[in-house]
């Protein structure tokens, strides 16, 4: 499952630097996405081989892809083609998505779903909070991109509930799983506590840090919201493979 997790958090890295405006944010920003989803998806590729069944030649080429287009887009961003390292940004998180589905042992409509999930939720989250860092030297930068990934992180998070609890429990009233809450009943509480309810409470405190201009109390809030958001991705993506519900 490590290399899933990370892979996916590659892809939402890369998420965060296609939906931010590259006019408004900085290029040491931009570079920061590039070298960390490039370093996840190396770690990510570490475990994914050491694994002992063999990896398939299609899932070679798409990591090579992969790694191809993050490295397209940091060398973009060295010679400040902003909105070409945008593209290269989105192709890197579509397929960074599809290895990490391809990853899930799990309907493949909801192994998409759950991929495009746990990867905007936890790449949005670190680069929301390290864009808060950016202000601390980035003097002339305004408070819009801020206010920009924060709403979309803010927006992922209602659809991963909706998705979390809503989808989830509307196919278990249709279709029971046997023993589903006395197995894992504590994870599924601690994904939607943890990982869903109280972030929720920690992004519009944010939310309302960014309106007021107040952007080192918003990173500090934004802190504490990635650690809760990392661990309720990661029980989301262990409750996906142990069940096939869309966690």
């Amino acid at each position: 499952m490590p290399e899933s997790f990370l892979i996916l958090l590659c892809g939402g890295i890369m998420l965060a630097a296609a939906l931010s405006d590259p006019q408004q944010v900085t290029l040491n920003w931009l570079r920061l996405c590039g070298i960390l989803a490039l370093a996840m998806a190396g770690v990510s590729m570490f475990f994914l081989f050491r694994r002992s069944e063999p990896v398939g030649a299609t899932a070679c080429v798409v990591a090579a892809c992969l790694f191809a287009a993050i490295l397209a887009q940091l060398a973009l961003v060295q010679v400040s083609r902003r909105r070409l390292q945008q593209a290269f940004a989105w192709l890197a998180f579509f397929l960074a998505v599809k290895i990490g589905a391809d990853q899930t042992p799990a309907d493949r409509i909801i192994g998409y779903a759950c991929a495009l999930g746990v990867a905007a939720m936890t790449g949005l989250a670190l680069m929301d909070m390290l864009l808060g860092h950016a202000y601390l030297t980035a003097s002339k930068m305004t408070i819009a991109p801020f206010a920009r990934l924060n709403a979309f992180l803010a927006g992922t998070l209602v659809w991963r509930s909706i998705l979390s609890i809503g989808v989830t429990m509307l196919i278990v009233h249709f279709h029971p799983i046997y023993l589903l809450w006395g197995q894992h009943g504590p994870f599924i509480l601690t994904r939607w506590l943890v990982g869903l309810f109280v972030p929720a409470v920690f992004i519009y405190m944010a939310h309302d840090c960014i309106r007021r201009r107040s952007t080192q109390s918003a990173t500090g809030i934004l802190y504490v919201a990635g650690v809760l958001i990392f661990v309720g991705e990661i029980i989301a993506l262990y409750l996906v493979r142990a069940t096939g519900l869309p966690f």
